[in-house]
């Protein structure tokens, strides 16, 4: 079954933890070609290359000319304060916060949703909504172009694989809205399942075990690609 990783991380991280999986598949290097890697929120796709033996770039979304990446920057320390770590990517800006916060989770995801209502408010008045999303990972946000995201990732690896979108199984754990799986897990792209929170649609679906039961985290990723795998 081929796989894909789609996430904020960038491709660095994401290849050493593939490398990581792969290298305990009994078949590391066929277990490599099922990968396909969206990183940076799906601004840009990489493809296993056999001949080359690594990873290719397939496509990518470059950050808007304006405003700059260094204007956002200023305007939202601006506008966040001494709460607001501002990592500026090769296609994405991070807006984290200083490293106290992160002490407790609750003041952790109380912050990033102040931080994401702040950031789309300054977005909305600058008019810069019509260019770009700020999607919260429930631990900080991400500024992204529009033509990015998770979704428009599925759907560009819908059409490579020649698949219906309904057949693509998506995971994640941030379906609210404003979080960085909304549009991942809808159901408008691909079937998607919720390991983390829950919304009142009928999409995401739960994971649940054999008891009925809801699994989340890596628990409930681990028992749907089991299920996936051995066609239960």
């Amino acid at each position: 079954i081929p796989r894909a990783i789609c996430t904020g991380r960038d491709l660095e991280f994401i290849h050493s933890q593939l490398k990581h999986i792969c290298g305990h598949s009994p078949e590391p290097q066929e277990e490599q070609e099922r990968w396909t890697i969206f990183s940076e929120n799906g601004s840009e796709g990489y493809r296993w290359n056999p001949r080359k033996k690594d990873y290719e770039s397939w496509f990518e979304i470059h950050w808007p000319k304006e405003p700059t990446m260094d204007t956002v920057e200023a305007f939202g320390k601006d506008k966040l304060g001494s709460q607001g770590v501002f990592l500026i990517r090769e296609h994405t800006v991070v807006v984290r916060h200083p490293d106290w916060i992160y002490l407790s989770p609750k003041v952790t995801r109380y912050m990033s949703k102040r931080s994401h209502d702040k950031l789309k408010t300054l977005f909305h008045h600058n008019g810069w909504l019509d260019e770009f999303s700020i999607q919260d990972s429930g631990i900080g946000n991400v500024i992204l172009p529009k033509e990015a995201g998770k979704g428009n990732a599925m759907q560009r690896w819908a059409k490579l694989m020649k698949l219906p979108l309904k057949d693509l199984l998506v995971i994640g754990d941030q379906p609210e809205p404003g979080g960085n799986d909304e549009d991942f897990i809808s159901g408008r792209n691909g079937t998607g399942f919720t390991v983390g929170k829950t919304t009142p649609y009928i999409f995401p679906l739960p994971v649940l075990s054999e008891a009925g039961t809801r699994l989340i985290g890596p628990e409930g990723t681990t028992a749907l690609l089991g299920q996936v795998r051995w066609g239960a």
